[in-house]
Parts: structure tokens; sequence; C-alpha cells
């Protein structure tokens, strides 16, 4: 079941707490006296995270939190202002709760997971072609942009049949990569 689906702000992916929606706290229902509970995550990769949901004692709004290993969590993900976390919750047999956590991307109006980013068969041999040639521009930050444009015909080459032309067009003529510099201006 899904207790959080949110759209990270530039705040909650540079501080080390997530400003967790009030609608959500029912999945953490908090003892008498006690401001927060503390819970474990898992990702995709089974990998898990000790996090806190925490309210504030006084005032009119609780304004929850989340912390805990958040900051580790972005960190380790690269999260960003504009990707979405989602937080979800299984109450198991034996009367426990777990909870999966899980980050996602936009890319041309899709959402990707994070940690299962198609790797771009295409842009990692054009990448290999380039820097076996001498040169490491591929790498560059510089030239991260022609990186982007390869992923991204790469994944329209998925999604359509035009697409699947200008990859077999780019995959084949690596060497002449120079037009791909020429989208930059559009």
């Amino acid at each position: 079941m899904e207790v959080m689906n949110k759209i990270l702000s530039g705040s909650d992916a540079t501080n080390r707490r997530l400003e967790f929606p009030a609608g959500s706290l029912w999945a953490f229902p908090m003892p008498d006296g006690q401001n927060s509970v503390e819970f474990v995550a898992s990702d995709i990769h089974e990998q898990q995270w000790r996090l806190k949901v925490s309210v504030r004692n006084e005032g009119r709004y609780s304004k929850p939190w989340l912390k805990g290993e958040w900051g580790d969590y972005v960190h380790q993900k690269q999260l960003r202002k504009g990707d979405r976390v989602i937080l979800t919750m299984n109450d198991e047999q034996n009367g426990e709760r777990s909870y999966r956590i899980g980050a996602e991307r936009k890319h041309f109006g899709f959402w990707y997971s994070i940690d299962e980013q198609p790797d771009s068969a295409f842009s990692s041999s054009a990448s290999t072609k380039v820097n076996n040639r001498g040169r490491e521009w591929c790498d560059s930050p510089e030239n991260m942009f022609i990186q982007n444009i390869l992923l991204a015909i790469s994944l329209w080459a998925i999604f359509s049949e035009l697409g699947m032309e200008a990859f077999r067009f780019i995959h084949y003529w690596a060497d002449d990569i120079q037009f791909v510099k020429d989208l930059e201006g559009l």
C-alpha cells in the first residue's frame, strides 16, 4: 500500500531531512507522549535504511519530517529536485509492517526507477569507440549534453520505429557524431 509519493523539493534533496506529507502520518501511529517513530525501509537492492518520522510537539500544525538515514539515501541515489520518492507499506502475516522505499527520475515524460536506469548499449558503445580513439570528450562535463542526447535517442528507439531508424544511423556512423553537437542549439 502506498504511504507516500512525493516530488522532491530542493530542500528535500539538499538537507538531511524530507518534509513528510501530513496526509501520510496515518501509516506511523505514534504512542502517546512521543513525537517520532523509527522504522526500516528496504530499497530494491534490499539495502535497509533506518528512517524516522518526527512531528513537532507544539504549534497548530504537526509539520512532519523524515530524518534518520534520509541524507545518506539522497547521497547514494544522487537524488535531486524534481525526483520522486515512493514509500510503501505492507502488513506482514506475523503482524509486523514492512516498508519499501524507491526513487524515480523523469526522462522525456516517463518515470524510471533510479536503481533500474536502463544502461544504453549504444551510449556505452559510442563512448567506448570515442575513448578508444584517444578522445575522452564523452566523459567530460562540457559534453554531458551529447551523452544525454544519445541516451534520449536510445530510449526513443525503444518506443518508436522512427527512433529505431535514428538509433541505427547513429550506431553505424558513430565516428561522425558532430551532428549531435549541432542539436545543442535547438
